[in-house]
């Protein structure tokens, strides 16, 4: 299923080189992720998010995220072999050994994970992932995206930024392709990431990834976080009415009657939205 590289121990070596020494926060790139085969089946057979199937895509639209997920794969049979191999015991041993965490463990509920798809002007504000599974209790430690566009020009963006803890874009002239590229980083109380520049992509065409996470048993003396923390741009203003959402999308979803109270919210983004 893996490209060339997850079968070359020294490749997982210099991989885990790179994670170490990955800045502003450990991280690393994989080229070339699936074997050719499997990358172009699950680009043809990558769900539309704009059909809604049996209802199970969810869509948050807010001047904070623009987005559609699905964590239920029980209609898509290659994308649940796929999450099912990244489950694998072969499979997070690679993770252990590139990221040097030792007692790493999947998520069987794939929480916050699975299929992320970005439609026009989709975007995901600077933000610090949540950091306690809310069944479990084991602490989120590594994220996984895997890119997965096909002839994606990169004037539409889209792709992932990350942030030193004063929220300057740090890989902002780093060349990504999106095009069957791992992304595996670090999760902590720096790692400060997002994609809060709107995608500027054709409105028949979205950003397709998939996302998995592991955990481990909480690390002592964490900063626990239960939601998502979101940020804004440095340069960015923020009103009385984006304020508050920020405050609500730490401790829930932000919601159509929240919305209410922002009414223009859609023609406030001064380019941020």
């Amino acid at each position: 299923m893996l490209g060339e590289w997850g079968k070359s121990e020294k490749t997982i070596n210099d991989l885990h080189l790179k994670f170490s020494m990955g800045k502003p926060f450990e991280n690393v790139i994989i080229n070339n992720f699936f074997c050719d085969e499997i990358a172009n089946e699950c680009f043809n057979m990558f769900p539309n998010p704009y059909i809604f199937d049996n209802s199970n895509w969810c869509y948050y639209k807010n001047p904070i995220e623009n987005k559609y997920t699905l964590n239920k794969f029980d209609n898509h049979d290659l994308i649940k072999k796929i999450f099912s191999y990244l489950q694998t015991d072969n499979f997070l041993l690679i993770i252990k050994k590139i990221t040097g965490i030792d007692n790493l463990e999947t998520d069987e509920y794939l929480h916050g994970a699975g299929i992320h798809a970005y439609p026009n002007n989709g975007k995901l504000d600077i933000h610090l992932d949540y950091n306690i599974h809310p069944i479990t209790g084991k602490e989120r430690r590594v994220n996984l995206i895997i890119y997965l566009n096909k002839n994606w020009k990169k004037e539409y963006g889209g792709d992932i930024k990350l942030y030193d803890n004063e929220f300057n874009e740090y890989n902002k002239n780093e060349d990504v392709s999106m095009w069957n590229t791992g992304y595996l980083f670090r999760t902590s109380d720096i790692s400060y990431h997002g994609l809060p520049t709107p995608i500027k992509c054709p409105e028949n065409e979205f950003r397709k990834s998939l996302a998995i996470y592991y955990v481990s048993e909480p690390r002592e003396n964490l900063t626990k976080r239960f939601k998502a923390e979101f940020f804004p741009q440095k340069n960015q203003k923020v009103n009385d009415n984006l304020k508050k959402l920020y405050e609500i999308r730490k401790t829930r979803l932000i919601t159509n009657e929240d919305l209410k109270e922002y009414p223009n919210w859609e023609i406030d983004g001064n380019g941020f939205w």
